[in-house]
């Protein structure tokens, strides 16, 4: 079985729990398929799914960098790999260049590593740590030949100040073979979602108060190598039957890549808020540069985040009319997934179905239980996850 249980990633309505009834789906659409396009591919759940499930090409697009590292350390190998092989050497050369930093501290590790218990200590420590990571590192950074964008960005917030620079320092040595070298950044993209010390998706940080005080301490107390460990073993064994691509692009030009009679799986955003906002941190990451933040969110600024047409409600009509005429225009058949009910970018199942009328031999939709992100919640008035019911809808030429 996939074993998606493992599925750690923490993304907005992530497909993994439905794929005991949409995998088998997207398997007997795809029959007749060369290649499938995943044109939204997210936490990569769907694409590693067809990817070892098939013998198609898997044509992975994403506006994120972040999610497309993540798909392609799957779609993009047809042979597994060993995790050993990667972790050893690759822990080694970062725990080095920890060092190196680390020996720069008055007091050494003990001036990062966190060890409070009493909630004004760790108040007290988050406070300091902040101050820290942005104004005293910096400098005895400088001197290094690697950036440290998650120490210089993120350290004292999202992370404690020495999973910051392991998180740094790891990106810094990422292995230089190609299939190892994906497979580990994917694997540390999943490591600092499963650490950050923030709700839901990494939006904004916890900020030291009483109450969420202990919640960031068990954060930053996650230990990053055993985490990064556990994800490249999952991600190490999964290869595809069929080499396939991975890509920062639109959904327009990821459809484009198909050929008459080829499969698309689309699940677009339903959300008016872009999800960029909610995966900076892991973007950052990702990209492996530093980058000027600012805000409780500690957001790089909004011309710096990729934004989708289908969270701005002005464009989101026009943006489902597209993705319906696009697969149409070019004879490619389109399993859809999306809430039943309207989102919050004014679009529902139907709106795409409307659309599709005319132009399909067969439109079929199932509904399916599931639930979706409110995008963080509180604890008053808005749960962190609502009950919903989200349509999977075939689209046939």
């Amino acid at each position: 079985m996939y074993g998606l249980e493992r599925h750690l990633m923490k993304y907005m309505g992530h497909k993994g729990k439905l794929l005991s009834f949409l995998g088998d789906l997207l398997v007997e659409e795809a029959s007749d398929a060369n290649a499938i396009a995943d044109p939204f591919c997210g936490s990569g759940a769907v694409s590693w799914y067809l990817a070892q499930n098939t013998k198609k090409a898997i044509m992975s697009g994403d506006l994120q960098k972040f999610a497309v590292c993540r798909a392609a350390s799957v779609v993009e190998r047809t042979e597994p790999v060993s995790a050993a092989a990667i972790f050893r050497p690759w822990i080694k050369r970062a725990t080095s260049l920890v060092k190196v930093v680390v020996d720069k501290f008055p007091n050494a590790e003990a001036s990062v590593e966190p060890n409070s218990k009493a909630t004004g200590d760790i108040i007290s420590l988050v406070i300091r740590s902040r101050v820290f990571c942005e104004t005293v590192l910096p400098n005895l950074l400088e001197s290094l030949a690697s950036q440290f964008p998650m120490t210089k960005a993120y350290g004292g917030h999202y992370f404690s100040p020495m999973q910051a620079l392991m998180l740094d320092a790891l990106r810094a040595t990422l292995p230089r073979v190609p299939d190892n070298r994906s497979v580990a950044l994917a694997a540390l993209i999943e490591t600092a979602s499963r650490c950050a010390a923030a709700p839901g998706h990494t939006a904004q940080p916890f900020q030291p108060t009483a109450t969420s005080a202990i919640h960031i301490m068990e954060a930053w107390q996650r230990p990053v190598e055993k985490l990064l460990f556990e994800a490249i073993e999952t991600i190490s064994s999964r290869c595809a039957g069929k080499i396939g691509a991975a890509r920062v692009m639109d959904f327009g030009e990821t459809i484009n890549s198909l050929e008459e009679g080829d499969l698309v799986f689309a699940d677009p955003p339903y959300s008016d808020v872009h999800y960029s906002r909610f995966y900076h941190v892991l973007e950052t990451l990702a990209h492996g540069r530093e980058v000027e933040v600012s805000g409780r969110g500690r957001y790089p600024e909004i011309s710096k985040r990729p934004s989708s047409r289908f969270s701005l409600r002005s464009q989101s009509e026009q943006a489902a009319r597209d993705l319906i005429i696009g697969c149409h225009s070019r004879k490619l058949n389109l399993v859809l997934t999306f809430p039943s009910g309207e989102a919050s970018n004014g679009l529902s199942a139907e709106s795409f179905m409307s659309f599709a009328k005319g132009l399909y031999s067969s439109i079929e939709e199932h509904k399916v239980d599931s639930d979706f992100s409110t995008l963080g919640g509180n604890a008053k008035s808005r749960g962190a996850r609502l009950k919903c019911q989200e349509s999977i809808i075939c689209f046939r030429v």
